[in-house]
């Protein structure tokens, strides 16, 4: 089983969530706290095994990523926990559907190699978008409202029944979220990744790395500074790094002024490259207000400005997402859920 970094990956949170999780005992102790406690209960996590495969294709990267845990349980049944991260900024009401058919191919692979029966799979979403969640976590939700009536009960026998488990860290109190230093710093730095005060609380978020002894610091904190370069958090380099430093008084020498070094350049590299998701930027903004003009007509010109200064990832989400508008109230909402500080009349008026 490979820990920390697997394979590259072109998403800055995937990244770090398969740093974090993807470590063994990381994973054991997400179990342990996260899961309701009659299941973990019921888990032998010493049997804990990663199992090196993916089923979210290349289109759905940028919203979604995932992990596969094989384990027992204390009876000696084998099962599978199937961690399905979701880091768009606001719930998506159909990832009920997506597990399930992504569970079907995790038991059609169980079938290929020849099992008698198939293992249950314990599907997981965590979630950390700016928006709390506030979907159901149930499938059959997903489907006609002839089912909720009692007199059309008989119908529940021809269709799937299951509920995923939710991790939303957008819920959880700081003080909720529990492990070791390692974990809680990984899904503190989650929690606020698209938040504003971030930048107030990220010395506060690392510094109990400062307690580890400084290879395993430095272990930690390496995938952060990937993360934070990458994940465009609107901090500027300098204030991160001087945050960074403020973080570590304990930790010294050569490998820790190696890591602020790879910071350095890991900022110089994002500047170039911001410069060039600008031009970028600029294209898809025309292209959409261009499409929204053509279904709707004339958009407000507070609205014009609203979706101008979107960052680029929700831009070109809203280059999808308008596709399935029906009218200009889909876009009132839309982007009243991404910027909660708009106001409809800014839209339709």
């Amino acid at each position: 089983m490979t820990e920390g970094l697997s394979s590259p990956i072109n998403n800055p949170h995937d990244a770090y969530f398969k740093s974090l999780l993807g470590r063994r005992a990381l994973a054991e102790e997400f179990l342990r706290h996260y899961l309701p406690a009659e299941v973990t209960a019921d888990l032998d996590l010493r049997t804990l095994e990663r199992v090196d495969d993916s089923f979210v294709s290349v289109e759905l990267r940028r919203y979604f990523s995932d992990l596969i845990y094989r384990l027992k349980l204390i009876s000696g049944a084998e099962v599978y926990v199937y961690i399905l991260l979701e880091h768009k900024s606001a719930p998506e009401k159909w990832v009920a559907l997506q597990l399930l058919g992504y569970e079907v191919k995790l038991w059609e692979q169980e079938k290929d190699a020849g099992a008698a029966r198939l293992p249950v799979i314990i599907p997981v979403v965590v979630y950390h978008g700016r928006q709390p969640w506030n979907v159901s976590v149930s499938f059959q939700s997903l489907l006609t409202d002839v089912l909720a009536d009692a007199r059309h009960a008989m119908w529940q026998r021809y269709v799937p029944s299951f509920e995923y488990h939710l991790c939303d860290l957008s819920r959880y109190d700081d003080q909720e979220i529990v492990g070791s230093e390692g974990l809680q710093t990984g899904f503190l730095l989650m929690k606020y990744i698209f938040r504003p005060d971030l930048d107030a609380r990220l010395t506060r978020i690392v510094s109990p790395l400062d307690e580890l002894p400084p290879e395993q610091t430095v272990e930690y904190l390496t995938p952060i500074v990937h993360y934070l370069a990458a994940a465009k958090t609107g901090i500027p380099p300098k204030r991160i790094g001087e945050r960074l430093h403020a973080a570590f008084p304990k930790t010294t020498g050569g490998a820790m002024e190696t890591l602020f070094d790879v910071w350095k350049k890991e900022g110089k590299k994002e500047g170039k490259k911001e410069g060039k998701k600008e031009g970028k930027k600029e294209g898809i903004a025309a292209v959409t207000l261009r499409q929204l003009k053509h279904r709707f007509g004339r958009i407000n010109a507070r609205a014009k400005t609203q979706i101008l200064q979107l960052p680029l990832a929700e831009l070109e989400e809203l280059s999808e997402a308008l596709l399935d508008f029906e009218k200009l109230a889909d876009l009132t909402a839309w982007l009243r859920a991404h910027s909660p500080k708009l106001k409809a009349s800014q839209v339709t008026s």
